[in-house]
């Protein structure tokens, strides 16, 4: 199967100006949608690598509609809104995780340097992950402090992790393929990758909380 990003140049292009970014990685930018707060819009952050850059996008949109397609709840994701147009080229509109005043809700790694999350905390909200990836066959193929936020509690639930990056694969290949077409085996990939995972994972914690 071939993955690739609509077209989208028939649409009146969104300026994202440096004062609407709200993320970083290697690869993409982050910024709030300039239409809307509630969504936020991953855009390639080097031109002369492109298409490298937008790979994770790519798995991130057919992921998601894969997961929707199978009514998977998406309690510990985000939602995917489709692609637009921006002045640095196509952009992936995304659900944006934010605190009850409208801000953006924290990452695991700034929810843990500010003390909002204690280690206990995080055993609990990693097991509820854990059950919920496990029971919908969802691949998560990058499980750091930087690629989950928290999604704050209310008067009927507790906090809780919300994956916006590193699920579905590294890249849209042939393996990304087998995820979505055999359940079993995305089941059997994210049991078997968790443990070591979850190692690393609190090695980070353990230097954040040190």
């Amino acid at each position: 199967m071939k993955y690739f990003i609509p077209e989208v140049s028939d649409q009146a292009a969104l300026r994202l100006d440096d004062s609407l970014r709200i993320g970083r990685g290697n690869k993409r930018d982050c910024f709030v949608h300039p239409g809307d707060a509630g969504q936020c819009i991953k855009v390639a952050r080097h031109q002369d690598r492109w298409e490298e850059c937008q790979e994770q996008s790519i798995v991130e949109w057919f992921y998601l509609n894969h997961l929707k397609k199978r009514q998977v709840p998406l309690t510990h994701i985000v939602d995917c809104y489709g692609w637009v147009n921006t002045h640095q080229g196509a952009g992936l509109a995304m659900e944006r995780v934010q605190e009850d005043c409208g801000g953006s809700a924290l990452t695991l790694r700034e929810a843990l340097h500010k003390e909002q999350v204690s280690r206990d905390q995080l055993v609990r909200m990693l097991a509820e992950l854990k059950k919920w990836a496990t029971k919908y066959a969802v691949v998560v193929s990058d499980l750091n402090t930087d690629n989950l936020m928290v999604r704050p509690g209310d008067g009927e639930s507790d906090a809780s992790l919300v994956l916006v990056d590193g699920f579905g694969s590294r890249k849209p290949d042939w393996k990304f393929t087998l995820y979505q077409r055999c359940l079993s085996f995305s089941r059997i990939k994210t049991k078997r990758q968790w443990k070591r995972q979850e190692v690393t994972l609190f090695d980070t914690v353990d230097e954040i909380c040190a």
